[in-house]
């Protein structure tokens, strides 16, 4: 083939080097456009890189963000406290109460300890049926004689069948219905007790009452399951110890608490007490720890200004070549620090207070955009003005009313100031019955059974004991509220209802606000008419609505939304009753607002991601350019090379002819040489 004999046919004829002319015709026709395409590759593999070094340079500068937008970097605390066997400190939260507090412990806390009677072996049977724990408050007389129930805690039941009808079993079956009862058993040395050990606190204690799975049940003696019985009208468990809540004496002021875990007391602050110290202060020091604070701003400092060594050679001149760096002229790179650089110098928006911007803290910018801290101004600001300065970094809400709270904000809220106008007070569904016949209440021979629908969930049949009789309206209450909220579709929703008396009539109100807020009695016995109760709706509750900067917003229950399209858009409100107006501030603050930007330019579809992408499509492009450039010049060098070879056709055949002209020459007669 022709093109394997180019090296041997070009110059054959002519004994020019014209394969290497080849090459060099060729080479000159395509260095032109292909000293563009270099160029442009390499500048835009320097900028894809260049990019890269950008990004990881903002990547760790939102690391420091990350701690520095976090208001708990500004709220953290200390705590000062001696060595005590009677307190024991087990956690303090940032933002906990700063303060010095003297705390005496008169009593701890106690749980009651319940016996039964002696069984030969764990597998003896108990007997079947169910129980019922009731919690509440028993006297303190020995054995205790009254009980009276926590109508804020939900009876609780257990059955004992075939599958669990042995000391072990009903063990296991109290401690696996999470009863708030620890069942244990224990061998006295005389043979084996079910012990109940119920949670802390006098209003925890337990009455337990039995129906047995008996031809002839008992229910209350000594024989059977009744033998579990703990209640006014039987006491087969023996007490082995009542309980009671812990008494305290925190700054002169006596207190109790149902446990000895103590975690509401001191605002951020938790605490246990291990035993009686009456007489004994231990004194407790709880103040703000602003290191971690200033290791954040610090931290921040540093890991800015790296971060500005790393893209101003990027972006500007690179002082140690003396060149450009190849984002100079990118507008977008330029843009992001600008932009950086806004947030660092300009104050927080919402912050209406003196210290609002970095430079209130010391921290100057410096010609070449570097920033440093004021020693002296750094720290006269941590000490006279520490509690606002978490604002300057962190985001912050504020209202001017107590009944209307900021709860919430969302990535589109704007920073600013917002008048808020309740015009519709929020309100709880409730059913208002008629008049009680009048106390006492005697239930004996009647059908006081009801059911009810709260908030659209409905309850079982429900319905007064027979034989008990109510002295006053204080027991009838208690024993609807424990009745009501005791029933399991309630507890399972979450849904409870207040029972209040109004003079002469019950009153049953939702513990929720809102136009779903709604209690109905939806059956009763032949009786209920003695209550003030009737098959009836009952009154619903209202959303709350309000206007936010003059703008009607969207009120669900007791929570007021702004509109959507709005600056105050995402801030979440709740509105107590009794709110009116109030004055609600939100700032972001220099470390939220920071981090935002920073992930918008680094996230997915940001405006880094959309350039890397772009500059590696122009790469893609110039591979497709420089094949079409190939693909040209490979044409151009065969074409040259078909024309080379034709001339050195034609020169070898006028070579063959002179060879033969000259031989024939010499072969005639006149011209031949004579030897």
């Amino acid at each position: 083939m022709i093109d394997s004999n180019v090296p041997y046919l070009l110059g054959a004829g002519s004994g020019i080097d014209s394969k290497a002319l080849v090459e060099q015709l060729v080479e000159i026709e395509k260095s032109a456009k292909q000293g563009q395409i270099d160029s442009k590759r390499t500048s835009y593999e320097t900028k894809l890189s260049d990019y890269g070094l950008f990004k990881s340079a903002l990547s760790t500068l939102q690391g420091a963000l990350t701690t520095l937008k976090n208001p708990e970097t500004f709220t953290a605390k200390s705590v000062s406290f001696p060595d005590s066997e009677v307190v024991i400190p087990t956690a303090v939260k940032a933002g906990a109460q700063t303060g010095t507090f003297s705390i005496e412990v008169t009593n701890i806390a106690k749980s009651q300890s319940l016996s039964s009677p002696t069984f030969t072996n764990i597998t003896d049977e108990v007997g079947k049926g169910t129980l019922t724990f009731n919690f509440g408050d028993w006297d303190d007389v020995i054995p205790p004689t009254t009980f009276t129930a926590d109508t804020n805690k939900a009876a609780k039941s257990i059955i004992i069948d075939d599958t669990n009808n042995t000391l072990e079993g009903l063990r296991d079956a109290i401690n696996a219905a999470s009863l708030g009862v620890q069942a244990s058993i224990v061998n006295d040395g005389t043979g084996f007790k079910l012990l109940m050990k119920a949670t802390s606190g006098e209003n925890s204690q337990l009455s337990i009452s039995v129906v047995e799975d008996e031809v002839v049940p008992s229910d209350n003696d000594a024989t059977g399951l009744s033998r579990f019985t703990f209640n006014e009208t039987a006491l087969q468990m023996t007490q082995q110890q009542a309980g009671a809540d812990a008494h305290l004496i925190m700054n002169g002021l006596a207190v109790t608490r149902t446990t000895n875990n103590i975690t509401d007391l001191i605002d951020g602050f938790s605490f246990t007490i291990a035993k009686d110290a009456p007489g004994e202060v231990v004194n407790i020091s709880i103040l703000d720890d602003k290191t971690s604070a200033e290791d954040a701003i610090r931290n921040f400092v540093d890991l800015y200004n790296e971060f500005l060594e790393v893209v101003k050679p990027l972006t500007g001149l690179n002082e140690e070549t003396s060149e450009y760096g190849s984002l100079s002229r990118d507008a977008l790179a330029k843009s992001m620090l600008t932009k950086i650089r806004e947030f660092i110098t300009q104050p927080v928006d919402g912050i209406n207070s003196g210290l609002n911007a970095l430079t209130n803290l010391g921290i100057r910018t410096e010609l070449d955009g570097s920033i440093s801290i004021d020693e002296t101004v750094f720290s006269q600001a941590f000490d006279a003005n520490y509690a606002d300065l978490k604002n300057v970094f962190a985001a912050s809400t504020a209202s001017s009313a107590d009944k209307i709270k900021v709860t919430g904000y969302g990535k589109q809220t704007v920073a600013g100031t917002y008048e808020i106008e309740i015009t519709q007070q929020p309100e709880k569904g409730f059913f208002t019955g008629a008049a009680v016949v009048g106390f006492p209440l005697d239930t004996t021979g009647k059908d006081y059974s009801f059911s009810f629908e709260v908030n659209g969930v409905a309850t079982a049949n429900l319905a007064l004991p027979n034989g008990v009789t109510y002295a006053d309206e204080t027991e009838l209450v208690s024993a609807l509220k424990q009745l009501i909220n005791s029933d399991s579709a309630l507890v399972a929703a979450g849904v409870k209802v207040d029972v209040s008396y109004d003079t002469d009539h019950l009153v049953f109100t939702s513990n929720a606000f809102g136009s779903n807020s709604l209690v109905s009695v939806t059956a009763g016995g032949a009786d209920i008419a003695d209550l003030g109760l009737s098959v009836a709706a009952g009154t619903a509750g209202k959303n709350v609505v309000g206007l936010v900067n003059g703008v009607e917003a969207f009120g669900l229950g007791d929570v007021l939304l702004p509109a959507y399209g709005t600056d105050a858009y995402g801030l979440k409100l709740r509105i107590l009753p009794g709110a009116t107006t109030a004055s609600v501030t939100f700032a972001r603050g220099i470390g939220d607002n920071l981090d935002r930007l920073v992930t918008d330019f680094l996230g997915s579809q940001g405006p880094v991601s959309t350039r890397e992408k772009g500059l590696a499509e122009d790469i893609a492009d110039l591979d497709e350019d420089q094949e079409k450039l190939d693909s040209r010049s490979a044409a151009y060098q065969a074409r040259l090379q078909a024309q080379f070879i034709a001339m050195e056709a034609i020169v070898d055949s006028l070579n063959s002819t002179r060879d033969y002209l000259k031989s024939v020459l010499d072969n005639l007669p006149f011209t031949a040489n004579n030897n």
